[in-house]
């Protein structure tokens, strides 16, 4: 079955989220569907869109900036009337109130993404957008699931936790990382410990840059790099300004080269203590065979088998953090069992194969509705 997919966001960002819907529509592209995305004309994912192109493909930028804007809906509802999907998959709050409404008016059925675990405001509007509006709820990671069932009253029979997957074919740990490390300064023999990802709070970027002079001291070749920008980026280099750490830890900013600059790490960290859904760099991380220490967030514990296939730290806490990465420099042993571990279970679980084959029969299946 040929499939006609609509997706929505309204965040002006560019972090896992929106790599993910960009990523999920080029993939749909490939397996022969038709996709049309809503977004804002000036975001990251706009400008992604607006150079993507494919035949199958529509860009339809729309300015949302409030969730209840009558002309923001009578736009949307026009989009939607012209380019006729079978099915409507919104992704942030803003855009999933206004495909909600338009969607049910038009009759379409929608099918709901939550990406991040932040509380859901038990009242009866929000029950309404989360219960009634869309036929499926999609979540990143068992944690989200389990709060969208009981914050928002649906049935665990209406959601489903289909984790982010890997791309085998651009992340192959076959990869060099020869040419990041020689931009770096770094050579073969230093450890190098990195932390890949959107630069905001809860993110624990603070942590690791505490957890460097840590390590430092035991492993005073150690080197630290940090990839990405975000809101937390300034704060962040003034921190590791202030404590004399420009040596030891390198920020590159936005870089589109993930799978080399993975291929040169030694370990790679996730140090969030909120909101995370199932972050997209562990299965990269399991892919390229990089060792993992991440803190213990409820959608990131099942991804590392409770502590099987990667180290587990404590949240907020940098000196747990240290310890985490001391362990796989002082036990090679441990972090080789560990990434092959981790490998075969991201190639039977993680791929975006099987990311997309589970996406397609929710679809399938929501189609399937009387």
């Amino acid at each position: 079955m040929t499939l006609h997919i609509l997706h929505s966001e309204a965040a002006t960002g560019w972090g896992g989220q929106e790599i993910r819907i960009f990523q999920e529509c080029q993939l749909l592209l490939e397996r022969g569907h038709r996709v049309s995305i809503v977004c804002q004309p000036e975001s990251p994912l706009g400008e992604k869109c607006s150079r993507l192109s494919h035949p199958g493909f529509t860009y339809f930028p729309l300015p949302m900036k409030r969730s209840f804007s009558l002309p923001t809906l009578f736009s949307l509802r026009k989009i939607i009337k012209s380019a006729q999907p079978d099915i409507l998959h919104c992704h942030s709050s803003i855009d999933s109130w206004l495909i909600a409404m338009a969607g049910k008016v038009l009759g379409i059925p929608i099918v709901r993404s939550r990406h991040v675990n932040i509380p859901i405001r038990n009242h009866i509007f929000n029950r309404w957008l989360y219960a009634i509006a869309p036929s499926y709820i999609l979540t990143s990671g068992m944690g989200i699931k389990k709060m969208v069932s009981e914050q928002a009253r649906v049935s665990v029979d209406k959601i489903k936790s289909i984790p982010a997957g890997v791309d085998f074919r651009r992340f192959d740990f076959h990869i060099s990382g020869k040419k990041i490390r020689e931009e770096l300064g770094v050579s073969p023999h230093q450890p190098l410990i990195g932390k890949i990802g959107v630069i905001r709070g809860w993110k624990g970027f603070d942590y690791f840059v505490n957890s460097a002079p840590l390590v430092l001291e035991k492993f005073p070749d150690a080197r630290f790099v940090i990839v990405g920008s975000g809101p937390g980026y300034e704060s962040i280099h003034s921190m590791i300004k202030n404590q004399g750490l420009e040596k030891s830890i390198f920020m590159l900013g936005h870089r589109e080269d993930i799978p080399e600059i993975m291929a040169a790490l030694d370990i790679h960290c996730v140090g969030s203590f909120a909101v995370e859904g199932t972050t997209q760099v562990i299965p990269q991380a399991f892919a390229m065979k990089v060792p993992v220490v991440s803190t213990r967030i409820d959608s990131i514990l099942p991804i590392l088998g409770d502590g099987e296939r990667g180290i587990l730290v404590e949240l907020k806490n940098s000196q747990s953090m240290a310890n985490g990465i001391m362990k796989f420099l002082t036990d090679p042993d441990l972090a080789q069992t560990m990434v092959e571990k981790a490998y075969t279970f991201c190639k039977k679980e993680l791929s975006v194969d099987k990311m997309m084959d589970q996406t397609i029969a929710v679809y399938q299946e929501v189609c399937s509705y009387p």
